[in-house]
């Protein structure tokens, strides 16, 4: 119990601590040129694939406020933090979203996002995982705006583990598509 009282103040101390750093850890995305933030990429994109359980929120003026992350689930960015408790007597786990970055190009409709989860700890009844990754998506957003074709790369570092052959990674991205959501 003890144990468990220890990693609510933690994930609570890094929770204040990233706030501390960033007040806003919502992310401008920058367009190319002078261009603004296109209005029809605002809102909510979630990718189709129930496997991969991907999804961003765009604001008006361009910021991500939302994520939901393939391996930590959804985490506003304003926090930063996010802490699961485990299913089974001293298991949980522990994210520290790192910075979110979003560029588009209105020359040839492409959106680029970068996500980075700076840590993680998820604590196991067989053992601990450690690490971080960095997630990289882009790709096209089709016509009427409603799809984002993406080419996902996806780097994840294990404590104790060989780092991420980047060649391998870069050379077979996986393809996933968004769909943006009509939500009021």
């Amino acid at each position: 119990m003890k144990q468990l009282l220890a990693l609510v103040v933690c994930a609570v101390f890094l929770s204040g601590l990233v706030s501390c750093q960033d007040a806003n850890r919502g992310v401008k995305a920058s367009a190319e040129g002078d261009s603004e933030f296109p209005e029809f990429l605002v809102g909510v994109w979630l990718c189709e694939r129930e496997d991969y359980n991907w999804g961003f929120k765009f604001e008006a003026d361009g910021t991500i406020s939302k994520v939901e992350h393939v391996l930590a689930g959804k985490i506003d960015i304003e926090e930063g933090v996010d802490y699961i408790e485990g299913p089974d007597e001293g298991t949980f786990a522990l994210f520290v979203l790192g910075p979110c970055e979003a560029k588009y190009d209105p020359a040839n409709r492409r959106l680029s996002v970068k996500v980075v989860l700076e840590r993680f700890h998820m604590r196991l009844p067989q053992g601990d995982l450690e690490g971080r990754s960095e997630d990289y998506f882009d790709g096209p957003v089709s016509e009427n705006g409603k799809f984002w074709v993406v080419d996902w790369r996806e780097y994840g570092w294990l404590e104790g583990a060989t780092p991420p052959d980047a060649n391998l990674i870069e050379a077979h991205p996986e393809r996933l598509i968004f769909t943006r959501l009509d939500i009021e």
